[in-house]
């Protein structure tokens, strides 16, 4: 895999479904904010009252946000592999590198949650003794093969050193 990466296309639904699960949390919190009004009275009815429409409008604005950065996220994460490193690119306003070594990585974990399960995708974290990245959002047979490449070139390079 000597080229640069691009997840794919059916990741975004997976980030609408995100956001969608994040905006009913907003949606819950407000609505619960709303019933306990009815038990209190004075100040903090009124304080209640504000603070489930707060929850309101931080749930619609960050789902709002959040469905607008579905393609920006999706244009600008990409990842490559090659015999010496795994390098993982994301953003464009703020751009974030990382770079990790294939001598330093110790285990390759492939994970899959209900969400990704829908899309049949699957998160493949890479471990060091620093800690771990993952590239989420890879269709199974890539993960895999993805998994079985760079689990091979650390084996090969642990035996080079």
């Amino acid at each position: 895999m000597e080229q640069v990466e691009k997840l794919p296309s059916s990741i975004k639904t997976i980030w609408q479904i995100k956001a969608l699960i994040t905006l009913g949390i907003w949606l819950i919190i407000a609505v619960a904010l709303l019933v306990g009004k009815n038990w209190a009275s004075g100040f903090f009815e009124q304080f209640l009252f504000g603070a489930s429409l707060a929850a309101l409008i931080i749930g619609v604005l960050n789902f709002a946000f959040d469905m607008g950065l579905v393609n920006y996220h999706w244009n600008y994460w990409t990842y490559f592999i090659d015999g010496r490193q795994v390098e993982l690119h994301h953003g464009f306003f703020f751009r974030k590198q990382i770079i990790i070594p294939i001598a330093r990585v110790q285990n390759v974990t492939l994970k899959q949650g209900p969400i990704l399960r829908l899309k049949k995708l699957q998160k493949v974290v890479v471990e060091t003794a620093a800690g771990a990245e993952d590239i989420a959002g890879l269709d199974e047979k890539t993960a895999d093969k993805l998994k079985e490449l760079i689990m091979k070139l650390a084996q090969e390079a642990r035996n080079d050193i």
